[in-house]
């Protein structure tokens, strides 16, 4: 024997008995629907015809993947940063700018692996090599007493600084985009901030994100 479907308006079949059980078990028929055969005078509701259903077997549910992270930088705790640099600053110049480079240099190289690119790198590395670079034409310059030669080392520095500035701000854009999708923790760093403050403050959304990553919190 077999059976026509009507759900609504729309009509199927004609189905074999044990195509319904099967179709009703795989959830494509429902035990609501209407069914008529030709034994049937009037469409009943699949229920009585097929009794107690299972349910039908539900899908595997798809495990998201898992997001990929990148391990932080040393979390060193942006108040002890604050005070190498001042103490550095103020006790021994040169000590402070050669951290300050140094740890640039690790925080660029982080966001290399943040957003896959090395262009942070790249253009952190530029501030050291235009320093020493103009240093020396400047040296050589005032001892031939050549303007030219000064004003290139004076232009190299500036150059340097530049490409240090435009490289700080291509690792707090690494850390946003990649704390916006990859690991969602809707990071939004300030431009302000970044540009006054550079390392200390990048270094202080550090610490935020591996208090998340310890206790589920971002402060």
């Amino acid at each position: 024997m077999e059976y026509f479907v009507q759900r609504g308006e729309q009509k199927f079949g004609p189905y074999s008995l044990a195509e319904m059980q099967e179709y009703a078990q795989a959830g494509r028929i429902l035990p609501t629907d209407l069914a008529k055969s030709e034994g049937l005078a009037d469409w009943v509701p699949v229920s009585e015809i097929l009794g107690n259903i299972p349910a039908p077997v539900a899908a595997p549910v798809a495990v998201a993947p898992q997001a990929e992270t990148v391990p932080l930088p040393p979390n060193l705790h942006w108040a002890i940063l604050l005070v190498l640099l001042v103490v550095g600053r103020v006790f021994v110049n040169s000590l402070w700018l050669l951290f300050n480079w140094v740890w640039t240099l690790i925080l660029a190289n982080w966001a290399r692996r943040l957003s896959g690119t090395n262009k942070a790198m790249v253009l952190v590395a530029m501030y050291p090599a235009g320093f020493v670079a103009g240093a020396l034409a400047l040296g050589f310059g005032a001892v031939r007493g050549n303007a030219a030669t000064e004003g290139v080392g004076g232009i190299l520095i500036f150059a340097g600084l530049i490409a240090y500035i435009v490289g700080i701000f291509k690792i707090r854009e690494a850390m946003e985009e990649h704390y916006n999708s990859k690991e969602n923790i809707a990071l939004t760093l300030s431009g302000v901030m970044t540009f006054f403050f550079s390392t200390i403050y990048l270094q202080y959304h550090i610490n935020r994100i591996a208090q998340w990553k310890r206790t589920g919190i971002l402060s």
